[in-house]
């Protein structure tokens, strides 16, 4: 059970590290002017890596519950960070 737990939190960790760096090529490539079907398949990359975000964190606080872990401070930091990268993604998409 800790090894899944263990898991998923790398798993959280590189999905949210990937999101910051997709996003940062998608607001490099609509500064650039790439053509729309590139922009379009950088911006469905970060998404997933966004979605992959959450879901590990969803099943690694279940897992965490299910274990009797309490949330630490790191727990805090990942959704905090997380948070931000959405708001980050939602001021360059109504930009």
């Amino acid at each position: 059970m800790e090894n899944k737990y263990r898991t998923w939190h790398k798993i959280q960790g590189i999905s949210c590290i990937s999101f910051a760096i997709f996003m940062i090529f998608l607001y490099g490539m609509i500064y650039a002017e790439f053509s729309y079907r590139s922009i379009i398949i950088m911006a469905v990359i970060a998404i997933a890596s966004l979605i992959t975000t959450t879901t590990a964190g969803l099943i690694r606080s279940f897992i965490g519950h299910k274990m009797g872990l309490k949330t630490t401070k790191k727990d805090w930091v990942i959704v905090g960070m997380a948070l931000i990268l959405v708001i980050i993604y939602l001021i360059f998409k109504y930009l």
